[in-house]
Parts: C-alpha cells; structure tokens; sequence
C-alpha cells in the first residue's frame, strides 16, 4: 500500500520550479529564484520545506565542496 504524504503549498511550489527548469540550486538561491516569480515566502519556510521533501525523498540533498547543500528533484526516488 502506498502511503500518501501531504505536502505544502510552498512545497508544491518548489517541486514544480525544480521539475520545470531541472536547476540544482541551496536554499537562498532557490528562494530567490521563487521570489522572481512572484512567490511570496520567507527564506525559512524554504529551509523547512527542503528538508520535509528531502526526508519524503522527493529532492536529492548534495553537499557540496563549500559546504552548502543544494536540492534537485529526485527522478530516482523510491515511493
């Protein structure tokens, strides 16, 4: 049985301009990036949401040589 997990507004948000572009981006870029837009959210609720899906496997953590994380939408991700 699959188990549905409920997701936020701001984590809709996130998994579609990632699906949309394919960027790699840290949290700061990425909220930038969604400010742009025009989507109104503070930079903490991006840090919140990355992690929840993250931990949902739907994005792929990486830490890179400077020590940031940066996201990607996990296409291998186990369901």
């Amino acid at each position: 049985m699959k188990v549905q997990h409920k997701i936020s507004g701001i984590s809709k948000i996130i998994l579609q301009y990632l699906e949309e572009t394919g960027d790699t981006l840290d949290a700061e870029a990425l909220w930038l990036e969604l400010r742009k837009q025009g989507h109104h959210m503070c930079v903490c609720s991006v840090y919140l949401n990355l992690k929840k899906l993250a931990k949902l496997n739907s994005l792929k953590k990486t830490q890179t040589a400077d020590r940031k994380y940066v996201y990607a939408l996990n296409i291998t991700g186990t369901d």
